[in-house]
């Protein structure tokens, strides 16, 4: 099978800037090459979705990030696009390895998150020592497998916030992690929503795998385009230029006192983020950061 492989040369303190860019060309894993990778790993691994270099013998100052564009043409928008803005150099290649598909795996183990959540790939074991709701997943090539910072996040504030008998809008579902979450936790039903064919795939395929295919409906549409009717919660992790466009019309779909989780939010565009919710009658009631991204919880107040 063959596949593209983009090398991204680059800088650490540039990594949020690319990564905000790859969620627009639908890339939401990468590989990270790194001198430093090391001494972070020890304080801690969970963070970290792919290691798989020699890295103690990588010189100083190296920092590159591996992705995998679905396409040659994908692949050359990308190079310029990340060239132009000065974010690194990029080499493309196209490789051939009859089991890509399936590398990744070896990577992705059970995780567990906040006090409630144990997130499983279908392909492993897993001893529930805490009494955790075991959510199983097989993300295939769509986002959400609990290990991405703004993904983990929203889990932690789903415990937080889901009610028991919630109706939940799960707006860019990815892999429907975040809304087979919410069913886990205690939501009566939940609308899961993205406009990529594969992440409606593995939607399906992972409310199969929980056995919530009567609990949730999986639509394709643009944003909230094509949801009729309101939640108690709304969930959307995609990125700040999306979702501000998606807060203006989130009054039609909730009513006061419904809450709004959102992340894939980089650090520098929150106040972006903040201001809107504002401007559109939210109160900001919490806050998470991690690794430079940021998850936000408004209460709709109108």
């Amino acid at each position: 099978m063959k596949y593209i492989e983009m090398t991204i040369n680059t800088s650490k303190d540039k990594k949020n800037l690319i990564e905000g860019i790859l969620f627009d060309y639908g890339i939401y894993n990468c590989e990270e090459v790194s001198s430093d990778l090391v001494d972070e790993l020890d304080q801690n691994e969970k963070d970290w979705d792919f290691i798989d270099y020699p890295l103690i013998n990588l010189g100083e100052n190296i920092f590159a990030l591996k992705v995998y564009p679905e396409n040659i043409s994908d692949a050359k928008k990308l190079k310029i696009e990340l060239e132009e803005k000065n974010l690194g150099q990029c080499i493309v290649e196209e490789k051939d390895d009859e089991d890509w598909a399936n590398n990744w795996k070896k990577y992705y183990k059970p995780l567990e998150i906040g006090k409630k959540i144990a997130i499983v790939p279908e392909w492993e074991d897993y001893e529930n020592k805490g009494n955790r709701e075991i959510i199983k997943i097989n993300p295939g090539m769509a986002f959400g497998t609990g290990t991405h910072e703004s993904t983990y996040m929203c889990l932690e504030l789903l415990e937080k916030y889901v009610r028991d008998g919630d109706e939940i809008f799960d707006i860019g579902c990815g892999s429907g992690i975040l809304a087979i979450a919410s069913l886990k936790l205690g939501a009566k039903k939940a609308l899961a929503i993205d406009i990529d064919e594969k992440c409606i795939d593995a939607s399906f395929e992972n409310a199969k795998l929980n056995n919530l295919e009567d609990k949730i409906e999986i639509k394709k549409g643009n944003l909230l385009d094509v949801v009729k009717g309101r939640a108690d919660l709304i969930v959307s992790n995609i990125i700040a230029e999306i979702i501000v466009d998606e807060i203006k019309n989130l009054k039609n779909h909730m009513d006061s006192g419904g809450i709004f989780i959102t992340s894939g939010i980089i650090k520098e565009r929150r106040q972006m983020v903040i201001d809107v919710l504002a401007e559109n009658g939210f109160d900001i009631i919490d806050e998470l950061e991690k690794n430079n991204w940021v998850a936000i919880v408004g209460k709709l107040n109108v």
